[in-house]
């Protein structure tokens, strides 16, 4: 039996594949080498923005052709997109299931240890050898991941979140915020770090709010780690060094939790890289407001020059949001006007669609028409291009620490410590190895150089 795997959306996504994967090899299943060859094709899907939403449903015909040339497949989706764990035989059904007929089941990606009986319902003919020990997939941080990779590494140390950005449903999908043991994770670390990692990303949906939930602060299992258990926590990861541990990264941290205590850890400690994902979202006081976002431009602004004096090479990149409810041309102003400020290094910039059930489209008013979305996205856009050249054309001629994640004949592909996608050539296999490379062209979004 084959399985395939489709993923959308951000790192915490890819780590919850890896869950999956894990689950699905337990119970007998092998990785197929496409959909056309699996059993069972799981989508985990992502619900932050309409287009990933969108590529989900548009993929109904394609599913449909798939399951007629094998009558046997089963087709299943979890992710930020399911509300409730469910097959087309419940009496409750989720709203995917509602849509789209040709998918046999859905599944909260917490329940992961719940797809073999999820399977057996969807098809009791179905056979295969459960040798999963008792306990061992007791909850969704409990199942050791099917690794991509075994130099680059996801592991999550939270799930779910308590912001309630009022654009965001990931809130009411994956739940309130739960943080993971602080020594499971450790030992989750140690055991990539002996397997050959080099480079370990911790994910959250926000990351560094980790044992700050209310949930967290209710079990008092993290009061020892003081003000911020998410600095403790890269100290101790950061000790993994004298075992080989090269690279410490994390996304997608909150700036309301982005305390003083972090930003010195991230300038003393070996591992970290000089590299933040932070989203600001808006250049805006208003428009933060509206969505809730619980702080305002002068806070934001605080921390990224705390950050630039404590890690004066530090890349910055960000999240913004274009055409939010009720943005005015004044407050999309404010947000270019911000960007020049700020100067990040690179930015995810998106047009706002409203998430059926978040506050935003219960009670906010959709009121930039889409043609307006789009010039101010184009506009973001042509300032983020400008920005992020120059910053590469900084690099010319400096010397970069990069990891190959690709490698074709003799093109290799990786990122720098400032997370920074360079391409070399090389005359032998460096995929998976740190490499040397001395930049010597840029573009608007990757370095060219060549190996030292």
């Amino acid at each position: 039996m084959k399985y395939h795997i489709k993923t959308f959306g951000c790192a915490m996504n890819y780590s919850d594949s890896e869950r999956v994967a894990s689950v699905l090899e337990r119970i007998g299943y092998e990785l197929g080498d496409d959909e056309k060859s699996a059993d069972i094709i799981i989508y985990n899907t992502c619900q932050i923005k309409q287009k990933a939403e969108d590529k989900l449903f548009g993929l109904r015909k394609q599913i449909a052709a798939l399951k007629t040339a094998n009558k046997n497949l089963k087709v299943t989706v979890t992710g930020c997109m399911v509300r409730s764990s469910s097959t087309q035989k419940d009496h409750k059904i989720d709203d995917i299931l509602k849509r789209m007929p040709e998918v046999d089941f859905v599944f909260r990606i917490e329940d992961v240890a719940k797809l073999p009986d999820l399977l057996k319902t969807v098809d009791p003919l179905l056979t295969f050898t459960d040798d999963i020990e008792d306990g061992t997939l007791e909850n969704y941080f409990k199942i050791n991941p099917k690794k991509t990779s075994n130099f680059a590494v996801f592991v999550p140390i939270s799930n779910g979140c308590d912001k309630f950005c009022t654009y965001c449903i990931v809130p009411f999908t994956r739940g309130r915020e739960a943080s993971r043991d602080f020594n499971e994770i450790l030992e989750e670390c140690k055991k990539h770090v002996l397997e050959g990692a080099l480079e370990i990303t911790l994910v959250g949906q926000t990351v560094n709010s980790y044992g700050l939930s209310f949930n967290d602060k209710k079990s008092g299992k993290f009061v020892e780690f003081g003000l911020s258990p998410f600095a403790a926590l890269l100290r101790e990861i950061d000790k993994l060094y004298e075992l080989g541990l090269r690279r410490l990264r994390f996304t997608s941290p909150h700036p309301r939790d982005f305390f003083d205590e972090v930003i010195l850890a991230m300038s003393e400690l070996r591992t970290i890289c000089p590299y933040v994902h932070m989203p600001v979202q808006a250049g805006d006081d208003r428009v933060l407001r509206r969505m809730n976002r619980n702080y305002k431009t002068a806070e934001y602004k605080d921390i990224m020059n705390k950050l630039k004096k404590a890690i004066p090479d530090i890349s910055i990149s960000t999240d913004i949001i274009v055409g939010f409810c009720g943005e005015t041309e004044e407050e999309f102003t404010n947000t270019l006007n911000m960007y020049r400020e700020m100067e990040w290094d690179f930015c995810f910039n998106n047009r706002y669609s409203p998430r059926k059930g978040t506050y935003s489209d219960k009670k906010l008013e959709d009121s930039v028409s889409p043609q307006e979305k789009a010039r101010r996205w184009h506009e973001l856009n042509s300032l983020v291009k400008e920005i992020s050249n120059r910053k590469h054309k900084a690099f010319i001629n400096k010397n970069v620490e990069v990891l190959v994640e690709q490698q074709i004949g003799q093109h290799c592909i990786g990122r720098s410590r400032e997370n920074k996608e360079v391409h070399f050539q090389s005359g032998r296999k460096l995929l998976g190895q740190l490499a040397n490379v001395r930049v010597t062209n840029s573009g608007d979004w990757h370095l060219d150089g060549e190996l030292i």
